[in-house]
């Protein structure tokens, strides 16, 4: 007799009224006398489905056709007046963990409209499914009254907990939480639908549920199980760092915790619970305290990973920490899991045997899979111990390698230790280390300000490549570096200061060239990039080495240009390496020579035909254009005025006809100043006044340099020039340190030894003694005396005025 005969059978008896026997308690026996029974074993039958893939069969199909078994139980029931079978809280059970066994994953749903005979097609969820099962379930909770055998459980509320977490997926959160809340009514998934909110929140609601009714419903009281699943939807909800910015337009993200602070908050309550957990079993299997720590290094995962998605502030400590207390759980299991070893001298065989054949001494035959479906959540292999995942190793490395010192570079290379020996051991399953993580070490060592820092980049380099081409270790033959990887060793050597770094660099470079060149097991597709090239660009520009710097770092910048000029578009260089070399060239600038800045302007003409020719990113910008003056004024070139002039005229007149990104700055004028002071100008003080007069046109506000830099200018008047220059020029003088005091900058002991400077200018008479003396006692009062300002007094003093000035000095200090 097949099975639904047997039903119908079960059916008639119910109508005659014939007694059955109780419900038993199995949920897996192939044959049982309970019609109820029978049915979670056959709807039991079809959801095993979902929990290991047999064959081609779709796990979405078996979970729907489990819910439809349990939809026509129900109409059966009712339809029957209460005489055939009765689900309970088992049935409803299963079908609600064969939606939870799918995890997060959507399919498609026809949805048919009651007015028309249309269809539409939605997307729907294991949420989705659990909550219309619930409803179903609070319907026939009240047509039905309150029947023991439908109360709800922990186990039951777990599944639906459990479909929370899995569902859920990053998002900016947009209201606040708050954990003490209590819900009020039937139940919290029962709310209307626009006030269920977030798969987090939901499942936080249904917690505050259960922690609310335990005193009255102990069958509610949430686990350690109920607690983890609660930390993984908020960890699953917490946006990343980019996805911040991104969706809030700011800059930074440092304050994107609060799905992380969230986890962080269960996850206390839930340490308590597995604490009690792990201390109260004192069985020599061990089964409840090992799968008490398994479920809290679970825990522990997802809440690190919610924390290094948020790169917030004190989410390296956290990531830390966490890691660090998974890495002491799984000390603790290791230890333990020899002693259970040792005890029951378990081997794997047998372990293997009942698993496979599906066969359990304590409750003879059972259908395949049925087991393994019901306790699939609490299933620890007993020959292997509990470890970190390399996922929780590799988050808490890239969390922590975003600290830029010393002590987070060790911490990141000790874990990739770590791994590495877990792999090596051979005990860590199907985890392995990633290239991810070496790179991300590599790149922690290259933000390190620590002396010695880019030479263990490089090491870390050598002993993944000696890794990978080790013959006699094969299982890292997956391990093979990439142009990353060697990028972040020549970024390490750019930013050291080390003497010879960028030797070293250049070095690295030509390995990368000679990998990506070679031919059979000795190739690697390393060839350098557009990034290597320019971090060698800057490993030059910082090496210090004068004019060795600068040629060499324009010969990278030409090597990337001639690649994009043969048709590689990808090695076109920014505007900051043009800048860069620029300024390389401004460093080294001699006096009287107009090399470098012969250099610097080939360089900037080569970028403006670039722009010209279609290459938006390569305007010149007001930074670049200031480069270039400070090149000309450090050249200290006779025409230095003119040509630092052109370009200031060059600017504004483009400023002024609407390019914005031209807005000329006090740096940009402070260094056409230094040109035209170091210039063979005869009338310095004409051109400063000038640069004056049109900065407060632009609106460009003058700082201390600006009218420092003016009156030295007007100071540096030739003595042969005529009275009335000489005049002109200390107006000039007079009026910029007038305006300085007056400013909100503060001078500075050159702004009084270049106005005492200029007073030289005035003929010897009182007027310019009183000048100097009441610049010389303003100086005094303000602190900024020095040995050149007093040495200035001699050439606009008699030496009775210089020395009671002297002496007036010495009283004050």
């Amino acid at each position: 007799m097949d099975l639904r005969r047997l039903i119908l059978c079960l059916i008639a008896v119910y109508q005659k009224g014939e007694a059955l026997s109780p419900i038993k308690t199995s949920t897996t026996r192939l044959f049982a006398s309970d019609p109820t029974q029978l049915f979670n074993t056959d709807i039991l039958r079809i959801a095993s489905r979902t929990s290991t893939k047999q064959g081609s069969f779709n796990p979405i199909h078996a979970a729907d056709h489990s819910n439809r078994m349990l939809n026509q139980m129900l109409d059966m029931y009712e339809s029957s007046n209460g005489k055939t079978a009765k689900p309970n809280s088992e049935t409803f059970r299963i079908v609600l963990k064969a939606f939870s066994n799918l995890g997060g994953q959507q399919w498609e749903d026809i949805n048919t409209t009651q007015d028309s005979e249309s269809s539409r097609k939605s997307r729907v969820n294991a949420v989705d499914r659990i909550e219309n099962i619930m409803m179903r379930w609070n319907e026939f909770q009240h047509e039905h009254g309150e029947d023991p055998s439908l109360q709800l459980n922990t186990a039951l509320l777990n599944q639906i907990l459990k479909a929370y977490a899995r569902c859920g997926h990053q998002k900016i959160p947009h209201k606040s939480f708050q954990s003490d809340t209590i819900i009020e009514g039937c139940l919290p998934w029962l709310e209307p639908r626009r006030d269920r909110g977030s798969c987090a929140e939901r499942a936080e609601k249904l917690l505050m549920y259960m922690i609310d009714k335990q005193d009255e419903l102990p069958s509610l009281r949430p686990n350690a199980q109920s607690y983890a699943f609660v930390i993984e939807a908020w960890s699953r909800q917490q946006p990343s760092a980019k996805m911040f910015k991104s969706k809030l337009k700011v800059k930074n993200a440092k304050y994107n915790n609060v799905c992380a602070s969230r986890a962080t908050y269960y996850l206390r309550d839930m340490e308590l619970l597995s604490e009690k957990d792990i201390v109260h079993d004192e069985s020599a299997t061990g089964k409840d305290r090992r799968n008490a720590r398994r479920i809290l290094i679970w825990a522990y995962s997802d809440v690190l990973d919610a924390w290094a998605r948020s790169d917030a502030i004190g989410a390296s400590n956290e990531a830390n920490e966490l890691i660090q207390k998974i890495e002491d759980i799984s000390c603790d299991d290791v230890d333990d899991l020899k002693s259970i070893q040792d005890t029951l001298n378990l081997t794997e065989k047998d372990e293997d045997e009942d698993d496979m054949t599906g066969y359990n001494r304590n409750i003879g035959y059972t259908q395949l899979n049925m087991e393994i479906f019901d306790s699939k959540d609490s299933y620890l292999d007993s020959s292997s111990a509990l470890y970190p995942s390399d996922q929780s190793y590799t988050s808490a490395i890239l969390e922590i390698s975003r600290g830029r010192n010393a002590a987070a570079a060790q911490r990141c290379h000790q874990l990739l230790n770590n791994m590495l020996q877990l792999y090596d051991s051979g005990k860590w399953i199907k985890n392995r280390p990633s290239l991810l993580c070496f790179n991300a070490v590599i790149a922690a060592y290259a933000k390190s300000p620590e002396p010695g820092s880019a030479d263990k980049a490089e090491n870390i380099l050598n002993r993944l490549l000696d890794l990978y081409f080790d013959e006699d270790r094969p299982h890292y033959n997956y391990l093979r570096p990439d142009t990353i990887t060697f990028n972040s060793v020549v970024s390490a050597w750019a930013k050291s200061t080390e003497e010879a770094s960028v030797y070293n660099a250049e070095e690295i470079v030509k390995k990368m060239e000679n990998f990506s060149n070679a031919n059979g097991s000795k190739f690697l597709p390393v060839e350098p990039d557009k990034f290597t090239y320019t971090s060698l660009l800057q490993a030059w520009i910082r090496s210090g080495l004068g004019a060795t710097s600068a040629d060499n770092a324009e010969i990278i910048l030409k090597t990337m240009l001639d690649k994009y000029y043969s048709g590689n578009e990808k090695f076109l260089p920014n505007q900051k390496a043009f800048t860069q070399v620029i300024n390389g060239w401004g460093k080294c600038s001699a006096d009287g020579n107009d090399f470098a800045v012969k250099r610097a302007i080939a360089i900037l003409d080569e970028m403006e035909s670039l722009y010209n020719d279609g290459c938006s990113d390569l305007k010149p910008d007001i930074i670049t254009y200031s480069s270039i003056i400070d090149t000309i004024a450090k050249s200290r070139l006779p025409n230095g005025s003119d040509l630092a002039l052109s370009i200031i005229d060059k600017i504004e007149r483009q400023y002024q006809e609407g390019d914005l990104a031209l807005s000329p700055n006090a740096r940009t004028y402070s260094g056409a100043f230094l040109a035209v002071l170091h210039s063979d100008e005869r009338q310095k003080h004409i051109k400063a006044k000038s640069l004056l007069e049109r900065m407060e046109k632009l609106g460009v506000e003058a700082n201390s340099f600006s009218y420092n830099y003016a009156i030295n200018c007007a100071a540096s008047i030739k003595e042969t020039e005529s009275d009335s220059v000489k005049t002109e020029a200390f107006k000039v003088a007079l009026n910029a340190f007038t305006k300085l005091r007056k400013s909100s900058y503060d001078t500075d002991s050159f702004t009084f030894n270049f106005f005492l400077k200029a007073c030289r200018l005035l003929p010897a008479s009182k007027t310019r003694s009183k000048i100097v003396q009441e610049a010389f006692t303003e100086c005094l009062h303000e602190g900024k005396l020095t040995k050149e300002v007093t040495s200035r007094l001699d050439r606009v003093l008699e030496p009775a005025e210089v020395r009671e000035l002297i002496r007036l000095s010495k009283t004050i200090t």
